[in-house]
């Protein structure tokens, strides 16, 4: 493998940060702008960069990828689809995927059932964007009583919003909790 020019690292380092402060890969057109070179001079960069090994490039439109850090999700522990139990903040492991939405901050595994009717079983995790709110009828991850995470349906109900199962089951949550996050995706892994 041949040396890595100055010029070359800095491009590889710069794309390595992008992806880690936003989830996803800066444009060719962005890269352009950012170093202020030619949008061939970019291609020319990261194609040296490829043939060292050191980039991966899937031809989709932010489809830049350091080989030695493939995009990764981080699971933080469990949250709630039933009663409720602590959705623990560390780390429980890592999906490496590509197919990911755009936007996903961290994936959380459900446990329970109260949202059997929106397609969301036990075992399954959720792809979520961390937020302090959200609208009427999204699907959020909220923290009940402080410390006890769910996922549900976040519903207005005349003046105030209450949290909707999607399992007739189990009532709806109107009393002391706050959104932190949107479900704006689900993983499914069958067999495990």
């Amino acid at each position: 493998m041949s040396e890595v020019t100055q010029k070359q690292d800095k491009l590889l380092q710069y794309i390595r940060k992008y992806i880690g402060e936003h989830g996803w890969a800066p444009t060719i057109r962005e890269l352009a702008e950012d170093f202020s070179l030619s949008i061939g001079a970019v291609q020319d960069r990261l194609a040296a960069l490829e043939a060292k090994g050191l980039l991966k490039r899937t031809g989709e439109h932010r489809g830049l990828e350091p080989a030695d850090s493939p995009l990764r999700v981080p699971i933080l522990g469990r949250v709630g689809a039933g009663l409720g139990m602590i959705a623990q903040e560390h780390v429980e492991g890592h999906a490496h995927f590509k197919d990911f939405l755009l936007g996903t901050d961290y994936l959380l595994r459900v446990k329970g059932d109260s949202m059997i009717g929106e397609g969301i079983m036990e075992g399954d995790l959720v792809q979520v964007r961390r937020q302090p709110s959200a609208d009427d009828g999204d699907i959020v991850v909220a923290v009940v009583g402080g410390e006890e995470g769910v996922v549900k349906r976040l519903r207005r109900s005349g003046r105030a919003y209450q949290l909707e199962s999607a399992n007739p089951k189990y009532a709806p949550i109107a009393y002391d909790f706050q959104v932190v996050g949107k479900v704006i995706g689900l993983v499914r892994q069958y067999g495990k």
